[in-house]
Parts: C-alpha cells; sequence; structure tokens
C-alpha cells in the first residue's frame, strides 16, 4: 500500500494542477428575450405570434415560436459577438441567420427594427 500513495499523490497533483481556470461569459445579451406579433388571419381572427430566445455564457441558446399559445417552433441556436454585432444561426433548420446589435433593453436588426425585447 505504501508503494501506491506516492504514485496517487503524483497523479493526484497532476490532475489538479493541470486543469485550466474556465473564462466567465458575462456577456449582457445572456438571458431571455421576446417578440410578440398580433396579425389578422384570411378570417379576420387576431393570430398572437410570440417569439422567445434564450441566450446562455456557452453561446448556445434556445429558441421557441408559439403561435396563439401552441408551441409551433423549438430549436436550439449558436450565438457569436463580433465587434457589437451578434450573429445568431440555427444549425439542422432552414431559417435565416439574424444579425442584430444590442441598444440598451434591445437587439436590433440594421435596418432599425426590432428583432427582440430583454424579458
Amino acid at each position: 500500500m505504501k508503494k501506491h500513495s506516492p504514485f496517487i499523490a503524483l497523479c493526484a497533483m497532476l490532475l489538479f494542477a493541470s486543469c485550466s481556470k474556465t473564462t466567465v461569459n458575462n456577456d449582457p445579451v445572456i438571458g431571455i428575450w421576446t417578440n410578440t406579433i398580433e396579425s389578422n388571419s384570411v378570417n379576420q381572427k387576431i393570430i398572437k405570434t410570440e417569439s422567445e430566445w434564450i441566450f446562455n455564457d456557452a453561446y448556445l441558446g434556445r429558441y421557441h415560436q408559439y403561435e396563439n399559445k401552441g408551441l409551433t417552433v423549438q430549436t436550439d441556436f449558436s450565438w457569436k459577438k463580433t465587434d457589437e454585432i451578434y450573429t445568431i444561426t440555427y444549425p439542422g433548420t432552414d431559417m435565416p441567420d439574424d444579425i442584430v446589435i444590442l441598444v440598451q433593453s434591445t437587439l436590433q436588426e440594421s435596418d432599425g427594427d426590432i428583432l427582440a425585447e430583454r424579458q
């Protein structure tokens, strides 16, 4: 037993010494963002479409879209920030990338349209 204890101590020391510290991502986009649009259908019923983006600190997130409270789209997304521009990509879908900037508590497209507001 005494022969193994220096070896175990050395392995434990190397294991803990080689672990690198994870960088903290505290980007202001992290959190929940929503957008609600109401429109009229062909038979004059109001359709309420709500979109929700949940950004996490691992540059990933989850997107949900609801129509009249029913879930119609659910997918994962990835995001990156280059300078002040955020690019949201929806891999595995035919959804186009969203390219936005953070202006106070809104994510705005280049033409000034609001993609989402912080919840």
